[in-house]
């Protein structure tokens, strides 16, 4: 407080925000009474940027640049070339969106080196990020180009979905051999109508000539009728 007029808060915090009151005593019958609206913002953390290169022919450089605020609080965006603002580009070859985050831009080869900035504020605080069209144009890039930590959420997202893949599929492979193994194995049925077979060896008499004869001892008188 200086010479009991001025009031200093140091170290603000978001719920300092409101309205103060002073009472000032001119005379002892006059009275002024007058109050202060005191708003606290947090610092506006860098703005997240990300081009796309639609066409680039020897005519026309066609692509469009995101730039989006990051943190609590609502910010402000504007675009900027150079030293021209937003009002002064003109609306033919620039096309913005209805939030305000998103410029499209048409240039000719020869005007693209030029350098467009977004900036991210409150009345408090501001971010500026540049975007080169010269290098954008010639360079390409691939059809986009995201800040470090898409990257990096991008990579843990992927490594989280194989993870997760990988083990529902040895999760399945393990229940289906449980299942096996717990399954006793059926014996084979013979079946109810199926014959019985043996192999039989079978014997004709002898007959005609081929009767067996008995052998002759010798000095035995021949029987004109042998036996069969």
């Amino acid at each position: 407080m200086f010479n009991a007029t001025a009031l200093r808060i140091r170290e603000l915090q978001r719920g300092d925000s409101g309205v103060f009151g002073a009472r000032i005593k001119m005379q002892p019958a006059l009275v002024d009474d007058q109050s202060f609206n005191l708003s606290v913002y947090e610092s506006v953390p860098s703005p997240r940027t990300r081009s796309q290169l639609l066409a680039s022919t020897l005519e026309w450089c066609n692509l469009t640049l995101q730039c989006q605020g990051s943190g609590k609080g609502a910010v402000n965006v504007t675009w900027q070339r150079d030293s021209l603002t937003w009002g002064q580009l003109g609306t033919a070859r620039h096309q913005l969106s209805p939030d305000g985050t998103t410029l499209r831009v048409a240039l000719p080869p020869a005007a693209t080196n030029v350098t467009y900035a977004c900036t991210v504020s409150n009345p408090a605080d501001r971010k500026v990020a540049l975007f080169d069209l010269q290098s954008l144009c010639q360079g390409g890039g691939g059809p986009s180009a995201f800040s470090t930590s898409g990257y990096v959420v991008l990579t843990l997202i992927l490594v989280a979905a194989s993870l997760g893949g990988a083990f529902w599929c040895w999760r399945a492979n393990s229940e289906k051999a449980a299942e096996a193994a717990a399954t006793p194995a059926a014996p084979a049925e013979e079946s109810p109508g199926e014959p019985q077979f043996s192999d039989i060896v079978c014997r004709s008499p002898p007959e005609g000539n081929d009767q067996v004869r008995a052998p002759k001892t010798p000095g035995t008188p021949k029987n004109p009728r042998e036996p069969p």
